[in-house]
């Protein structure tokens, strides 16, 4: 029995490291704008969800916001996203209120680099938006518009980490597609706690000279309440403008499988 302990001791072992290995914690792309490169473990989902109470000159509100991820290789995820916004508004005298179906929105993640100390984590995402109704008579019709980012971050400590993104956006009517700027400054105050504060930027193009800038402002906290389940809380505002755009986030995020 003695001579066999070694043994025991050693399947011990390799049934602990196989069940850490096997343990997969969730890292969710919520809250914010910003997007971390992170995927989804493989041959697992994740289910992010949420409700967003906005004022963009008249109050609106974003339910749900609704995206599945699902792991399909140790390196890439596939994503499907949709959103449904319930927006009031006053036209000619008549105030109604009116439930938009957004376009749905399918896409993938594929990590490039696992970062290498100060090398950050590197990441490309792609997506393509597919209007689901049509437009009254009159107006501009949408087709599919693809989209396109390069997601990096740096974790500084063990507390901070460093994400910021850039990509291009097409809008479905114009060729010409707006650029998309992001920086994340992330605290992981504890094993559970987190928050953040990110900048997230759109500068669209018209004609030669003409430039439009919208500079927007988000923060929030997440708390992990269970290892496959966090829960977040956010607000966010136009900097240029605070009172023209501003709301206020509510969701979460369950690792399913």
């Amino acid at each position: 029995m003695k001579k066999l302990f070694p043994l025991f001791l050693l399947l011990a072992c390799f049934v602990t490291a196989n069940a850490q290995t096997d343990s997969p914690t969730l890292s969710a792309d919520r809250p914010g704008m910003a997007t971390g490169p992170d995927v989804t473990p493989f041959l697992k989902v994740v289910w992010e969800t949420g409700f967003e109470s906005t004022w963009n000159g008249s109050p609106g509100f974003l339910l749900p916001t609704t995206m599945l991820r699902f792991g399909v290789t140790r390196f890439a995820e596939l994503r499907l996203e949709y959103d449904g916004s319930y927006c009031r508004f006053d036209h000619h005298g008549l105030r109604y209120w009116s439930y938009d179906v957004q376009p749905l929105v399918i896409g993938t993640k594929v990590k490039i680099f696992e970062g290498y100390k100060w090398v950050p984590k590197i990441s490309l995402m792609a997506n393509l938006a597919i209007p689901l109704t049509r437009v009254p008579d009159g107006g501009v019709q949408p087709h599919v518009a693809p989209s396109l980012y390069l997601l990096f971050q740096n974790d500084v400590t063990e507390w901070f980490n460093i994400g910021y993104n850039v990509g291009a956006e097409w809008s479905g009517v114009s060729h010409i597609p707006s650029t998309f700027l992001a920086l994340c400054l992330g605290f992981n105050m504890s094993d559970r706690f987190g928050a953040f504060v990110e900048s997230y930027n759109y500068f669209t193009r018209y004609g030669k000279k003409n430039t439009e800038a919208e500079c927007d402002l988000d923060f929030g906290f997440n708390c992990l309440v269970h290892p496959r389940v966090q829960l977040d809380l956010y607000g966010m505002f136009n900097c240029q403008d605070p009172r023209s755009f501003n709301g206020i986030g509510l969701g979460g995020a369950w690792l399913i499988n």
